[in-house]
């Protein structure tokens, strides 16, 4: 399996993993949306085997617009349950969701990048 592949394999399962962490935490009442962008970024991180900046802002902007996804499937605004009128009022959501989100854009990034597994002669 090639590099990419793998990454990219690593963002769904990561993605599924902390949806559902995601959607237990909102059963026992808590609102934890970093768990769904930290899920995407540790799974690209852990199919990583070199370091790519281009994987750190593909997993941050992936794991910020399935933040917002998730957010909407789960908790839509009362006064309009459209995807549309949602997008257009992310600014007004919950100050821990906005800095969930900001959280989720800067995990996305480091974790995404994935790191050099270089062994060390000694």
């Amino acid at each position: 399996m090639t590099e990419n592949l793998a990454r990219a394999v690593g963002a769904v399962l990561g993605g599924g993993l902390g949806t559902l962490a995601y959607w237990l935490m909102l059963r026992w009442d808590h609102h934890i949306l970093a768990a769904v962008g930290a899920g995407v970024a540790l799974g690209v991180s852990a199919m990583a085997r070199t370091r790519q900046l281009a994987w750190g802002v593909a997993t941050s902007v992936f794991a910020v617009l399935l933040c917002v996804a998730v957010e909407f499937l789960f908790r839509p605004f009362a006064a309009d349950r459209s995807f549309g009128f949602f997008v257009a009022h992310v600014h007004e959501l919950p100050r821990n969701s906005l800095v969930s989100l900001a959280v989720v854009a800067a995990l996305g990034f480091y974790f995404g990048r994935g790191r050099d597994r270089r062994r060390v002669e000694t």
